[in-house]
């Protein structure tokens, strides 16, 4: 009779154990699966924050570029409307108008288009009346692209011819010689594309 206790006690315990053990492999496995979980989530949220970031780091650029256009850029003077590829805008004691290239030249070229001396001509006209006595600084600029084909030793080279060629074009047009600077960025400073890199900048410089 003891015996049958005994081994009925042991069967007992031994039910147990195993039912203690299916317990903790059941929890162990909840705490695995929860650990998993929070792995995920700690991997979402730190996406979820390096794309806030990087959103913020955008966010702030165009911030600061709007913020030195608005330094920049300031009221318009009365000027005329020179027509598509034209910007005028005053930069410190400087207007500048600043030319598509494309509006200038074809590609790899340093002669005017007919089109493009009507509109120099306007400017011209324009800036001889609202600043007779003032001085010009005509300044060539490229895209970023090597030359290649045009048969110019460097893009510094092709923006100093250009800008050479509005310049004469704008002394034929009541400007003196001794009025007119030239200078060239070549492909030193890129604006948000290809073709409004490619420019001419007639610097009107009214501070001297």
């Amino acid at each position: 009779m003891n015996g049958r206790l005994l081994l009925i006690t042991l069967f007992a315990g031994i039910t147990a154990m195993g039912g203690c053990d299916n317990k903790a492999k059941m929890n162990q496995q909840s705490l695995m699966q929860e650990n998993r979980e929070l792995r995920d989530s700690l991997t979402t949220s730190q996406k979820d924050l390096d794309d806030a970031q990087a959103r913020s780091r955008q966010l702030e650029f165009q911030l600061n570029e709007a913020n030195d256009q608005a330094a920049n850029v300031q009221a318009q003077p009365a000027v005329g409307n020179f027509g598509p590829g034209v910007e005028v805008f005053q930069s410190g004691g400087e207007m500048i108008v600043r030319i598509d290239g494309d509006v200038l030249f074809d590609s790899g070229r340093t002669s005017l288009k007919s089109a493009a001396k009507s509109t120099l001509k306007k400017i011209a006209n324009e800036v001889q009346r609202l600043y007779p006595s003032a001085k010009i600084r005509v300044t060539g600029f490229t895209d970023t692209d090597p030359i290649k084909k045009s048969g110019f030793k460097s893009n510094y080279h092709l923006g100093f011819e250009r800008a050479f060629a509005v310049g004469a074009y704008l002394d034929s047009q009541g400007f003196s010689a001794d009025e007119i600077s030239y200078a060239t960025f070549g492909p030193d400073s890129p604006l948000g594309s290809k073709s409004k890199s490619r420019r001419v900048e007639v610097s009107i410089v009214t501070d001297e």
